[in-house]
């Protein structure tokens, strides 16, 4: 009767109202026994691209039992997902005793990397041969949702933490990670469950612990994932000792992620430290205490895999960040922000959420068009977070750029902003077009650390008369904005006809200073300006009118750009 009633409730579930549905897997076989192990089944799994907003995500999963019966013991389970290098676990759930279930999970937080081909990896931990058949679909529901961006960060996870053995010590890394400034909700979104049983207190699978997560130093929240409901389970009646309480898990039921607010302790712009710390506990049932006894300690001192195993935790956890503008999910991500065609610069942007102790990587310049008798040359970076940290940053005439601390140069430490300008040489040259990317990065951390990365979209030129000794304009003039409307870079042309100090700055509609382009000395020519549409905080502005005010030396000229997204 429950197969049926499983099966009805997995086609039941599939008329979802949402807008698209994705087909993960379909009756996948796990298993371990004459078949081999097939314990984890990884696949590519094609999700919608990223040109779509999605107001919720569901996963359902759905277990059936193959031919010759349902495994029949609990067994603790995960789906995850590979994301820039690493696995991100996105649901677990803990298979019932030999009958089949199914679950709805949300995992809208996760929408940032559920999008265009990922490697999605479903794993349980059965040791039988009958094993399961697994199915799991997305419901993807089209829409705006509460926040326009998440990112997502790996914070503790362990497949196997040792509870109560110090010949076992528990290290729990202490975890810094920074808050970008425009974040709207941030919280540790985590699943711990214990495991393990006929140790001291019954651990950890039915002893009821509570554990400290600290941020900044001091306790924020106490974890307190017992489970006192199994009783309840929808997946009943099971076989086996299902109706008792357990530590985060009930047999046959999903496990729902906690989430633990930070922004009560930590504000948007900072770098925030994360610990996870265990409540003290000593397993007096184990072979390696010297002092265990047979039958007088506990009856076994011996592990033996069945009424008495080891006592250990299973830990996932993330950094859920909801933020107004897109970010990477990467430790580094390198963009280039702005390119100055009055200034003859580029300007490299730096997001990291970790501290960064080393960065080479290079300016693509083969979809460059050069016209002239010169040739493009680089000047060493200046300014920027480099500079304020005491690094140098080297560019050769290839495009590649080494960037180290030196002497007392301290690591970049996390945050946001320019990393460092890098001039070029135009001299004879009369066009420079095309675009320009970043490519070749290698990001270090602490010891050496290698650091995920990502890169922002190639860089436009526009067409550049760099030859300034062939016409001087007669006269000073501001022109319009083009492209207006615009999205998601517009060029500023000015005409100067004479040397003078420049001010050009944007402005909303309702007077507030929104990005100072240009507060400088300039010397007679036609010139250009882009502005990407960045606040003085290098954050993308809103949709709306934008006032562009240009002063040289006496003249004083305003245009209207809009900005639309």
């Amino acid at each position: 009767m429950i197969k049926y009633l499983s099966i009805i409730y997995f086609l039941f579930s599939s008329i979802s109202f949402s807008d698209t549905t994705i087909v993960a897997l379909d009756q996948v076989h796990h298993s371990f026994g004459g078949l081999g192990n097939n314990r984890t089944s990884t696949n590519e799994i094609q999700f919608p691209n990223g040109s779509t907003d999605y107001s919720s995500i569901t996963m359902r999963v759905n277990l059936e039992c193959p031919t010759g019966g349902c495994d029949p013991w609990d067994r603790k389970a995960k789906i995850s997902v590979y994301h820039i290098d690493k696995w991100i676990e996105i649901g677990r759930y803990v298979t019932p005793y030999g009958v089949e279930c199914g679950w709805e999970i949300d995992v809208t937080d996760y929408r940032s990397i559920l999008r265009g081909e990922a490697i999605l990896k479903s794993f349980i931990d059965t040791w039988v041969q009958p094993g399961w058949l697994v199915s799991v679909e997305f419901d993807f529901v089209e829409g705006q949702g509460q926040y326009p961006f998440t990112v997502v960060r790996n914070l503790w996870n362990y497949d196997r933490l040792v509870y109560g053995d110090p010949t076992i010590p528990v290290d729990i890394s202490t975890i810094q990670e920074y808050l970008p400034n425009d974040t709207e909700e941030a919280y540790i979104r985590i699943t711990t469950t214990g495991h393990g049983q006929g140790n001291t207190e019954n651990a950890a699978e039915f002893s009821d612990k509570r554990h400290d997560i600290l941020i900044n130093g001091e306790v924020s929240h106490v974890h307190n994932f017992w489970r006192p409901d199994c009783e309840f389970n929808d997946c009943s009646p099971q076989n086996g000792t299902w109706q008792y309480d357990r530590a985060g898990f009930c047999p046959g039921d999903k496990v729902d992620a906690q989430n633990l607010s930070i922004l009560d302790f930590s504000l948007p712009g900072n770098t925030v430290e994360f610990d996870y710390v265990l409540e003290d506990y000593f397993n007096q049932c184990s072979p390696n205490n010297p002092s265990c006894v047979n039958g007088v300690t506990c009856t076994s001192c011996a592990y033996n895999n069945t009424g008495h195993t080891e006592p250990f935790y299973y830990i996932g956890s993330q950094l859920i960040i909801h933020t107004t503008n897109k970010h990477s999910n990467a430790d580094v991500y390198l963009s280039i922000s702005d390119q100055d065609t009055s200034m003859s610069s580029v300007d490299i942007y730096l997001e990291n959420y970790v501290s960064v102790y080393g960065l080479s990587f290079k300016l693509d310049l083969s979809q460059l068009e050069i016209q002239g008798d010169g040739n493009l040359s680089f000047e060493d970076g200046i300014s920027g977070r480099a500079e304020e940290s005491n690094w140098t940053v080297s560019i050769n005439g290839e495009g590649l750029i080494v960037a180290l601390a030196q002497g007392s140069g301290e690591p970049i430490q996390p945050g946001e902003g320019i990393l460092t300008r890098i001039q070029l040489n135009l001299e004879n040259i009369s066009i420079l077009s095309g675009s320009l990317k970043i490519i070749d990065v290698e990001a270090s951390g602490y010891f050496g650390r290698q650091l995920s990365f990502e890169t922002g979209e190639p860089t436009t030129f526009e067409l550049l008369n760099t030859n300034e000794e062939l016409i001087i304009p007669t006269k000073i003039m501001l022109h319009n904005a083009y492209p207006n409307p615009f999205n998601p870079y517009t060029a500023i042309s000015y005409d100067m006809s004479e040397d003078n100090f420049v001010n050009l700055t944007i402005f909303d509609l309702a007077g507030k200073k929104i990005k100072t382009l240009l507060n400088e000395s300039m010397v007679a020519g036609f010139r250009s300006v882009r502005w990407r549409g960045l606040d003085e905080q290098y954050q993308p502005v809103s949709t709306g009118v934008y006032l562009c005010v240009f002063q040289a030396g006496n003249f004083r000229e305003t245009k209207k750009i809009i900005l639309l997204k």
